[in-house]
Parts: C-alpha cells; structure tokens; sequence
C-alpha cells in the first residue's frame, strides 16, 4: 500500500511538470529575424592650421593627429595679438559635433604670464565681436571644458564629408610691461561625438 501511495504520488508530479510545460508552451512563441545594421564610421580630424596673422611674432602649429595640434610662439610682447584657422573634417560617414576641448602640455618663460594669455575660437573665419564661441586663458583651459556647457548656443556640428574653419586667436595681456620676446608652447585638444543633424 506504501509504495502504491509513492508511485500515485510519483505520477501525480510528472503530470504536473507535464502540465506546466504545455502551459509554458500554450503562452510562449518565437520570431527569428535575420537583418544586417551598418553603424557608419566616426572620423574627426584636423585638416589644415594656416597661420593668418603672426604680429611680429613667430608662430609655429603643428598638429598631432585628428584631435590635438600644437602652437609654439615666440618674440611676443605686451598687446601681442596672434591668429591661425584650424580647420577640422568629418572624415566619417555619420554627424558629429565638437564635445570637448583643453589645453595640454602648457610651457611658458615665466609660469605668471600663463594667465596673461587669452585664446579666443571664432566660429568661421572672421573674428566677429561677441562671437567667440571660446574665450579663455590658457592656464583655465588646463581643466577639461565640454563645448555645449561652455559655449551654448554656439553648437558645431558637422555632417558627414564637411569642413569646418575655426579662427583662432592668442592674446597677451597689456598690461604686462617688460614682458618682451616671451614664448609660449601648447597642445590644444578638440574631442567631437556623433550626434544628429
């Protein structure tokens, strides 16, 4: 009698599993779906530096690779007021727009005239007044900066196989007499993401 009880028992919960499996079965369905996604290729580089107007001074770009380019000027003096276009390519098959930028490797004469020198972004290739869509000393540059906080509404964004010119200015203070001959070296870096047109 035991084990007729067991053996009741033992087929009672077989057919239980049973049960929960056809449900399981009843309520659950599948789709294979086969497609292909292409992405597109990000590609953001730097394209050209020309150097528009030295003042006297000597300014030497040059540029590292698709985010950094450097500058080193030299024989600057107070007043001083150099200017470049660097000119950035979206090389790549999706829109971009510029995310962040700093100042890196940062080398002057005399580490005081660091906040002496003021670089201004022109968004194209005429310095408009009140158009800077960056303007700061190179020694607050050194923290990393994100473009759209920094500079909103003056967003960059570039569709796929475009060019885009950003004058660039570097100014040193006027009021830092006896300060003749100075030179200043740094490395600029520009970060752009995908975005939307």
């Amino acid at each position: 009698m035991k084990g007729t009880k067991i053996g009741v028992l033992f087929l009672i919960a077989i057919m239980s599993v049973a049960g929960v499996g056809a449900s399981y079965a009843a309520w659950t369905q599948s789709v294979d779906i086969n497609t292909s996604v292409t992405t597109g290729t990000f590609d953001f580089r730097i394209y050209n530096i020309v150097v528009e107007n030295a003042n006297g001074a000597t300014i030497t770009p040059v540029y590292y690779d698709g985010q950094t380019w450097g500058v080193t000027v030299t024989d600057t003096y107070p007043g001083w007021k150099g200017w470049i276009t660097v000119t950035h390519h979206n090389a790549g098959t999706v829109a971009l727009k510029f995310n962040t930028f700093q100042v890196l490797n940062l080398v002057a004469d005399d580490w005081t005239m660091l906040n002496a020198y003021t670089l201004k972004f022109y968004p194209g290739t005429y310095a408009t007044p009140g158009t800077e869509n960056i303007a700061g000393t190179l020694y607050n540059f050194q923290t990393l900066q994100y473009y759209d906080w920094y500079i909103a509404p003056y967003e960059i964004k570039m569709a796929p196989g475009t060019l885009h010119d950003s004058l660039v200015s570097l100014e040193l203070d006027p009021a830092l007499t006896g300060h003749y001959g100075s030179t200043v070296t740094f490395i600029f870096e520009m970060t752009a993401i995908q975005t939307t047109i």
